[in-house]
């Protein structure tokens, strides 16, 4: 049967939504054996239509559970980000405004984490989730963190297997069905998908980042859900913290009114969703509800809401205890300039390999500085928070090294390159 889809593919035909069904059906019992790997491998080589990543989307959205409300529900999606910690800020913010939300999120495929791996930095958070209780925390909070890893898209967690262990994280096409698969099963009306590019992305370009944009809005309007691609820059961090644990204190700062780019991208991505679910509101009243949603602390404590929903343990975060690392060291600036360059694309996997080595999240890293400082001689530049003084000694010349100084003036860098509603 896969063979004859592979011919049909060489020959510049189109498979069929009923072709797709087929081909996750096997996945299911066969799981990610050679022939539907090959058979993924020609349709990297032979390419899919817009048709095709929307049959494969409905095939593995079919494959599980589909969540069905009868409320209006809202997701966010991004495709991998480091120092992103902005679903954990525009989850409380939406949810305390009286709009439902729903964050599905899956295994990274490369250096980055996802939502549900910063929410279990949490203790006792959980992300697996009944029926029953998915219901419960929705109506008692307006919002629900899920780990896809239960009862809905099994065959995209082989698609996952397939993609990682043959390194196609680039495909696009495969990218987009898996993405839409998890929205479409979790029951949304209105999704936002931050895609990244550049250097710390899958995605490397701004045209393929447009691409992507471009198939994702076709399937979700097939489907009848409203959509929003945020095409985002990782030349510049959103957050400060890299690092699960780093990451959610960064986002309870911003939560209790600290002013930094982290508020204004998640304030940015709020009044997006709400203004395209109420095309009638006006715009600057929505930042004006935001924004003192965040400031007079509703955002905050509806943070916690769902911390205590979903078992999480508040009071830990309540009494900043969540990030104590074991040692610290401050990063010095040698020269005065301005912040040129950031690689946050090896801070990321450096952080990464230091926590999935000692299975801790506890580790990490906090920028002081963003593009376009001016910073002097013997300035803070960067904290590393750390266990062992080997992965200090280790590392230090690569973290000394990611951030480029120049004493050319250098523009601020605001992420948020485009928006396509």
């Amino acid at each position: 049967m896969l063979e004859n889809f592979i011919f049909e593919k060489a020959n510049a035909h189109e498979l069929t939504q009923e072709n797709y069904y087929e081909i996750v059906d096997y996945m299911l019992r066969h799981g990610a054996d050679k022939s539907v790997t090959k058979l993924f491998l020609a349709l990297d080589s032979f390419g899919m239509t817009k048709r095709e990543v929307l049959s494969l989307a409905l095939a593995l959205r079919d494959s599980g559970k589909v969540i069905k409300y009868n409320q209006f529900i809202f997701e966010k999606h991004s495709t991998g980000g480091i120092g992103d910690s902005s679903s954990l800020v525009l989850i409380p913010l939406l949810a305390c405004l009286g709009y439902k939300i729903i964050k599905t999120t899956a295994k990274s495929l490369v250096f980055t984490n996802g939502s549900a791996d910063r929410f279990k930095a949490i203790p006792n958070f959980r992300v697996k989730l009944s029926d029953e209780e998915i219901k419960s925390v929705l109506d008692k909070t307006n919002a629900c963190i899920l780990s896809h890893n239960g009862d809905m898209c099994p065959a995209d967690r082989i698609l996952y297997d397939i993609i990682e262990k043959n390194r196609l994280e680039k495909n696009i096409n495969f990218l987009a069905a898996s993405i839409a698969a998890k929205k479409l099963a979790s029951g949304a009306k209105l999704v936002l998908v931050d895609i990244k590019y550049g250097h710390a992305a899958i995605i490397k370009s701004y045209f393929r980042a447009r691409r992507m944009a471009k198939i994702l809005k076709y399937v979700f309007s097939k489907c009848n859900v409203k959509s929003i691609m945020a095409i985002t820059n990782t030349d510049q961090t959103f957050g400060e913290g890299i690092g699960n644990c780093a990451e959610v204190v960064d986002a309870l700062n911003t939560l209790q009114g600290k002013k930094c780019l982290l508020r204004d991208v998640s304030c940015r991505f709020a009044v997006e969703m709400i203004t395209t679910a109420n095309p009638r509101i006006n715009r600057d009243d929505v930042y004006d509800m935001v924004y003192s949603a965040l400031d007079n602390g509703s955002a905050y404590n509806r943070f916690m809401e769902i911390v205590r929903s979903q078992g999480g343990d508040e009071k830990i975060l309540k009494e900043a205890k969540l990030f104590k690392p074991y040692k610290s060291v401050n990063f010095i600036a040698d020269k005065e300039g301005y912040v040129g360059t950031i690689n946050s694309l090896l801070l990321g996997e450096l952080v990464r390999r230091l926590c999935v080595a000692s299975h801790d999240d506890n580790l990490g890293v906090v920028l002081r500085v963003k593009i376009g400082d001016y910073i002097k001689k013997g300035d803070i530049i960067l904290s590393y928070y750390y266990k062992n003084d080997e992965d200090l000694n280790r590392y230090k010349k690569a973290i000394l090294g990611c951030i480029g100084v120049t004493e050319k003036k250098i523009k601020p860098v605001y992420p948020i390159k485009k928006v396509i509603k």
